[in-house]
């Protein structure tokens, strides 16, 4: 069955829209009706997919099923299993490939696997599609070093430890029977000869000489191939053997050798390998054709893109140009004794497989699916809503980290945009936590390693990227969370005591515009609130005019901490203690009416409503306050702390609330509290609350 590829990526095929209790927001002064009755929705985007495919390596390949381990999503040592064509899966307890203390060439071209029983020197060959097994013993003074079913090949030394001889082991009659080989004339065989096999014959590797030897591993005659590299590196040449042809590489040449079998010693032919910037080629057959697959080589930049190999591409022996079979393959090629090969490869994540690759009806390679490899999903630590715009920070969805963003609509049908990449994003928990400006863009905080400044950065949703430096001295990499709000053009950086505002659009460039000496700064379009340090005042700076604006709100204590949305200001003391209070003072500040609304919990200020995480509880929970007294708290969801990221935002831009549940899907729900007409205040539509 010849392959069909489908271009839809897993993240899509899971995305998906849930209801939740919410309510539809509607202008200031009407009545707001709740979910229960408007039938309001949530919207629920599943995490997407982790960029780098699941590995799934192949060790050998019979002609009843293969054997292979697949990575864990613990990073846990993954099982040895053996998975039949027919679907069937066991885990093969004991097995290890190579054996303990040993390098080899085992279990390959049959369904038979070696497990070692300790160091005592017996091997069981169990078969794993029945859980039968056998048991050979290894003569004392042999060391193994193959196994072609129950077949097991093993080496003994001369008196200056090289290679003197192979042994073909097998069981007659209960007891070990043993083939001794003699080397090559005028060659010896390489500590750790086996190179490729299929139960019926045996490629050895030589040392020091341009030589193979094919092994008959009924008779054990052995025959010589010269092998005619132009640099001979016996521990890197590669073989592939298929019923009809032998195959062999050496990296760093531009042509692979394939004799017919049934004549090594015989004529040869060379068949091209592809290049590729994908690593080194690795070989493989499938009837009449040579198959290459790439080892990605080690990464030598930071943070590389995440690949798991190049191109798997077909060449006919018989001359012609390469054809591709997949756009990304798995180095580990298990060639099949019945003809063919099981590679793990595809589209990408959402497309990954061990599929065989063999001759169709017509002689051309086709590809057939045996078993699919699920992508995993990918690390979303970070989370930004802001004007609608879901901002989250995925350290492994892309090839490198990158703040990917959506717009989602709210509503009774809930609707969410397409995923776009915004900018790559600082890999350091410390640092890059996004913080959206409410018209589309994203700010984040970076370390330059180079000159150790902090620079704030702006990633606007046309695309344009703006960094500025936030202090003419250095800074260590641990101050990443020092970006206190973001609106429109303007951001508000700092720690301590100490606050800088920022103009992305300032006349020459993005620049400080404003260094303050106070704890609390909060944006508001182009307004500033801030405190000059008096007890119970916070004050209002227009940034495009400089007009101050006082506001005494009747707070006894010194304010450290502002949130505003529109009519409402959220103060909060911070640890005072005042006059023996323990709890110190916090609440929020109605510009419209004077009032102070006192609040059961501290949390993140919504419009009209204040997010709470309980970490005790490990809930999310929302308190309602629109009408000048806290309503009791309601419940969101279950969420547990996570430490280093932000996982929970409130659109101060709208009436949203999103976060990322434990297994990185993204909420967003509206949060069923009417919200403030809107007006436009500079570049920015901002809540109209004075």
């Amino acid at each position: 069955m010849e392959k069909k590829f489908e271009h839809m990526s897993g993240a899509a095929r899971r995305l998906a829209l849930v209801l939740a209790v919410a309510s539809l927001p509607v202008l200031a002064g009407i009545p707001s009706a709740h979910a229960d009755d408007t039938g309001d929705a949530g919207i629920v985007l599943a995490a997407p997919d982790r960029y780098a495919p699941v590995q799934d390596t192949l060790f050998a390949a019979g002609d009843t099923g293969y054997l292979h381990r697949r990575e864990t999503s613990d990073g846990s040592a993954a099982p040895y299993q053996w998975r039949g064509y027919d679907g069937t899966e066991r885990t093969v307890d004991g097995f290890a490939s190579p054996l303990p203390g040993q390098q080899g060439y085992y279990a390959a071209g049959t369904d038979i696997l070696p497990v070692p029983l300790g160091a005592s020197g017996v091997v069981q060959l169990r078969d794993p599609a029945t859980g039968e097994s056998t048991q050979l013993t290894v003569p004392e003074g042999q060391y193994t070093v193959g196994s072609f079913g129950r077949t097991v090949l093993t080496v003994s030394f001369d008196e200056a430890w090289q290679v003197d001889k192979v042994h073909i082991l097998r069981l007659q009659d209960g007891a070990t029977t043993d083939t001794p080989v003699d080397r090559p004339s005028g060659a010896l065989f390489h500590r750790y000869p086996v190179a490729a096999g299929d139960g019926r014959i045996a490629v050895l590797r030589t040392n020091k000489a341009h030589t193979l030897g094919v092994l008959d591993l009924s008779t054990g005659s052995l025959t010589a191939v010269s092998t005619s590299p132009a640099e001979y590196e016996p521990t890197s040449m590669q073989v592939a053997v298929s019923p009809t042809h032998i195959a062999w590489y050496q990296p760093g040449m531009s042509q692979a050798r394939v004799v017919r079998r049934d004549d090594p010693a015989g004529p040869q032919t060379t068949v091209p390998v592809p290049s590729s910037a994908d690593g080194t080629p690795v070989i493989g057959l499938a009837g009449d054709w040579l198959l290459t697959a790439h080892r990605p080589a080690v990464p030598t930049e930071q943070n590389p893109p995440l690949r798991r190999g190049g191109p798997l591409r077909a060449t006919p022996l018989g001359g012609g140009p390469a054809v591709t079979l997949l756009a990304a393959a798995q180095s580990d090629l298990a060639q099949i004794p019945g003809g063919g090969a099981t590679v793990v490869g595809g589209a990408g994540a959402g497309d990954w497989a061990v599929r065989r690759v063999e001759a169709g009806a017509d002689g051309a390679p086709t590809l057939r699916t045996l078993a699919q490899v699920p992508a995993r999903a990918a690390a979303v630590r970070g989370i930004s809503l802001a004007g609608g715009h879901l901002v989250t920070k995925e350290e492994d969805s892309a090839p490198r980290p990158a703040y990917q963003t959506r717009k989602v609509t709210l509503g009774t049908t809930p609707t969410a945009g397409e995923r776009a990449e915004v900018t790559t994003a600082p890999l350091d928990p410390d640092y890059g936590q996004p913080t959206g400006a409410g018209d589309g863009s994203v700010v984040h905080v970076r370390h330059d390693d180079t000159t150790q400044r902090d620079l704030l950065v702006r990633a606007a949703a046309s695309g344009e990227r703006t960094e500025v430096v936030m202090y003419d001295r250095a800074t260590p990499p641990s101050s990443g969370r020092s970006l206190r709000d973001a609106s429109g053009r303007y951001a508000v950086f700092g720690g301590g005591d100490e606050r800088s505002v920022v103009d992305f659009e300032a006349p020459g460039g993005g620049a400080v515009v404003q260094q303050l000496n106070t704890p609390a700064a909060a944006l508001s379009g182009s307004t500033l609130w801030t405190t000059d340090r008096t007890w119970g005042q916070i004050e209002a700076r227009d940034l495009v005019s400089g007009k101050v604006t006082p506001y005494a709100i009747g707070a006894s204590c010194q304010i450290r901490d502002i949130q505003t949305v529109g009519r409402w200001v959220y103060w909060d003391c911070l640890g005072q203690d005042v006059s023996g209070d323990q709890s110190t003072p916090f609440g929020v500040y109605d510009l419209r009416t004077g009032a102070n609304i006192g609040l059961p919990k501290r949390g993140k200020l919504g419009d009209g409503f204040v997010v709470n995480h309980d970490t005790t509880a490990g809930e999310l929970r929302l308190t309602d306050f629109h009408t000048g007294t806290a309503a009791a708290p309601r419940v969101l969801t279950r969420l547990s702390t996570v430490p280093g990221w932000k996982n929970y935002d409130v659109d101060k831009f709208g009436g949203g609330i999103g976060w990322v549940d434990a297994a990185g899907a993204a909420h967003v729900v509206p949060s069923g509290v009417p919200t403030q007409a809107a007006a436009v205040t500079g570049a920015l539509t901002v809540t109209d609350g004075v």
